[in-house]
Parts: C-alpha cells; structure tokens; sequence
C-alpha cells in the first residue's frame, strides 16, 4: 500500500500541473490511485480531486482572465450533463477500454499541442 507521503507528493504535483495548465491534474491522481488495479475507482476519485482543482484554479485566476464572451449559459449545463453521463457509464464500460479511452486521450492530446507548436514555430 502507498503511504501518505506518496499520495500528497502526487496531489501537489496534479495541483501544480492544473495551476498551470488549468487543466490536467487528474493524470498524476489517476495514475497513482490506478497502480493497484482498482480503475473505476481511481477514475472516480481522480474525478473529485480535478473538481477541486479547477474550483480551487479558477478562484485563484486573476480577475478578468476568464472570457465569459466565448462561454456560453449552456456550456455549464452540458459539462454537467457529460459528466453525470460519463459517471453512468463508468460503471458499465469494459476496464480495457476505458484505459484505451485515457491513453488515446492523452496521446491525442499530446500529438496536438506538439504539432501545434511546431506549425507555429515553422510557420
């Protein structure tokens, strides 16, 4: 079993990496609360500390950062709507695929914001 330290060490560096990137800090969680093969549940609970994070990310931005022109009144309705329904179908998707889901995601996203900087240093 992992000791506290560990876990705190891991909680720091998700709020260190959603501090900076405003987004992000459940990687770390999950993969530390994943290394003993519980998934579902290091997915659910990776899901509350990101919560908190971007509570605690957003208050923390000085005011003004936020552009409430481009965030729509439905955008918060439909965030929660994905999440509930992500948090439905969590409890029946096949754990194989869902870390195909995480690692796809990550991999993507990667992928992106690497050829993004690259275009732009090229070009």
């Amino acid at each position: 079993k992992k000791s506290k330290l560990s876990h705190g060490t891991t909680a720091l560096l998700a709020g260190i990496i959603n501090g900076l990137l405003g987004t992000g800090g459940g990687v770390p969680l999950y993969f530390s609360l994943s290394r003993h093969g519980a998934d579902k549940s290091a997915y659910a609970t990776a899901s509350v500390g990101v919560l908190l994070l971007s509570l605690q990310t957003v208050l923390l931005y000085r005011e003004g950062s936020v552009d409430f022109h481009t965030v729509s009144p439905l955008f918060p309705l439909l965030a929660v709507a994905g999440g509930a329904a992500g948090a439905l179908l969590l409890g029946r998707v096949n754990t194989r695929l869902l870390r195909g889901l995480f690692g796809g995601l990550l991999l993507f996203s990667g992928v992106y914001l690497l050829g993004k900087e690259l275009f732009l240093a090229l070009f």
